[in-house]
């Protein structure tokens, strides 16, 4: 580069390529292996900045995780402009801070008195400390793990059945791997002088490299392409009708169209679909709003439900709705509760299952959508609860409940349903099958994001659920995509975008767990305690080189 200019000029051509090859497999099925190679130029900007002493490095870093999050996340304003907005800065903040973490720690690595340049440890340390934030991310109260690096083959779900082992983060330890490796072998061809030769040991190192590094691309497709073509469900079909009312999330399922006349239109698809054989039906998250859980038949939803499963006693009825509960109470029972005439009630995103018996059970949403479902630390911004978005029927912040709980069919079948966003947490999503359930249902209302990448890549991540879990899924959604997903996670049977209907078909049930579901986020535990011992290692050259100073 012969001047400033054509530095910075190169490092926004790196930046652009980059967030491509990050977007492209979240945007496009079957392009997941785009990521394995897709923050290479991440370190090789690292490596311009450092060699050509760019000062604001890290704002580089930074643009190129937000223009990333943009590419595949925007969609998120369309239901919320500053939840949009902040999800976009603050998630790519986070990953430029991961990064900015590895620069610290390989700088403090390479002035070590003796420390090679060639040294492992610094990329050993960004995997760790990644793979722990990505862990982290999934229990943390201000909570986005969309773009978890694993997430990028979820349209590409024949190359990942081993995520039955390892879930999620298992593809984000593959990608991080597979790009160390292969920028470390593009640095070490381009300073390999090919005319001054080389020792035996040093070709076969370069040949190990080398070989590893094909293997570690290889093998996980070819383990993958196996298991998907050699599982086999057991036949233990279950029969399901999908309803997807369709009906417009902002003016007509709130202002437009009253109460009956959504019920109207979601018991006429009930009819069209149900059979003899059926076993469940299932409707949208937040299909109605308002039922007193203490009195749920003062619904006018619920009482149409009952009539619904004494006309046909074989079949549960399960909806999304909105629901309350009331304490009569001098102080607030939960940090969510609002205050009433006499009373503090509380509002939940909620499932019911309302089965043969005419008896309703209830299950509350517990991983809500920051700034739409609820406002984080409420101890500390409970005066601004009420800025939370409303989607759903109600204001503030939603409650939760502290475990998870399932349905039980009539006939003995055990259910578990995520709601929306839940089906994105893979550690959290196994313990409904730690509690039981043979099968999964998902109710979603994506219409908030209109016709974007959303509701597509919320879909593809079903997918990914299903293979750690082996359970199929009975996926309603709104606005679309309704779809059965078999335990490969394959869609097997589908309903259109926007498109009024319903759906019937059966999946199969299981019993058996996988080891993922038995032990869960391994890899993420494992990558924090590492972090620790890393960050330890870190402070100690620190402390050490400042002590041999003074």
């Amino acid at each position: 580069m012969k001047s400033r200019k054509s530095v910075h000029i190169y490092i926004l051509g790196w930046i652009l390529i980059s967030s491509l090859l990050l977007s492209l497999p979240f945007l496009v099925d079957h392009l997941g292996f785009l990521a394995l190679f897709g923050m290479v130029p991440l370190f090789f900007i690292e490596d311009i900045c450092r060699k050509h002493d760019v000062k604001g490095a890290t704002w580089y870093y930074y643009l190129l995780f937000v223009v990333w999050n943009t590419i595949t996340t925007y969609w998120v304003s369309y239901a919320t402009l500053p939840g949009g907005i902040a999800a976009i800065l603050l998630n790519a903040f986070q990953m430029s801070l991961v990064f900015w973490f590895y620069r610290l720690f390989k700088r403090q690595i390479l002035k070590r008195d003796g420390a090679s340049k060639e040294s492992f440890i610094p990329y050993l340390f960004f995997i760790v400390t990644w793979l722990g934030w990505e862990h982290y991310y999934f229990d943390a109260e201000v909570s986005w793990p969309w773009l978890v690096l694993g997430n990028a083959f979820a349209g590409s779900i024949k190359s990942v059945q081993w995520y039955e082992y390892t879930g999620t983060l298992g593809g984000s330890l593959w990608i991080l791997l597979s790009n160390v490796l292969l920028y470390r072998i593009i640095v070490k061809e381009a300073g390999r002088d090919k005319d001054a030769g080389e020792s035996k040991y040093q070709r076969r190192q370069r040949y190990a490299l080398y070989g590893g590094y094909a293997s570690l691309i290889i093998l996980p497709f070819v383990i993958s392409f196996v298991m998907f073509s050699s599982y086999e469900e057991k036949k233990d079909p279950c029969e399901f009708v999908l309803l997807q009312p369709n009906i417009e999330p902002y003016q007509d399922k709130f202002n437009t169209l009253t109460r009956d006349e959504q019920d109207d239109i979601l018991f006429r698809l009930a009819e069209r679909g149900v059979t003899p054989q059926t076993s469940f039906v299932v409707a949208p998250e937040t299909f109605t709003w308002f039922i007193n859980e203490d009195a749920p038949y003062t619904c006018p939803t619920i009482r149409r439900m009952g009539a619904f499963v004494k006309k046909y006693p074989q079949t549960n009825f399960i909806t999304g709705a909105v629901t309350m509960r009331q304490y009569v109470t001098r102080n607030a029972p939960s940090l969510t509760a609002k205050k009433g005439r006499g009373y503090w009630y509380d509002t939940f995103n909620a499932s019911v299952m309302m089965d043969s018996t005419g008896q309703c059970d209830f299950f509350h949403k517990s991983k809500l959508v920051v700034l739409t479902e609820f406002i984080p630390y409420p101890k500390l911004l409970a005066p601004i609860n009420k800025l939370a978005i409303e989607l759903g029927g109600a204001t503030g912040s939603y409650g939760t409940q502290p475990e998870i709980t399932i349905f039980e069919g009539s006939d003995g079948t055990k259910i578990g349903t995520a709601i929306c966003y839940e089906s994105v947490y893979g550690d959290y999503y196994r313990d409904y099958i730690l509690k039981g359930a043979q099968v999964m249902s998902i109710i979603t209302n994506d219409g908030w994001w209109s016709n974007t990448p959303g509701y597509r890549q919320h879909l593809r991540y079903a997918s990914l659920r299903a293979i750690e879990t082996r359970r199929s899924i009975a996926r309603s959604a709104n606005t679309g995509i309704s779809a059965f997903i078999n335990q490969r996670g394959e869609r097997v049977a589908e309903l259109g975008w926007w498109h009024e209907d319903c759906l019937t078909g059966s999946i199969n049930l299981n019993n058996e767990l996988t080891f993922f579901v038995r032990h869960g986020d391994f890899i993420g535990r494992i990558s924090t305690f590492m972090f620790t011992l890393l960050a330890l290692l870190y402070f100690t050259i620190a402390v050490t080189k400042r002590a041999k100073k003074k």
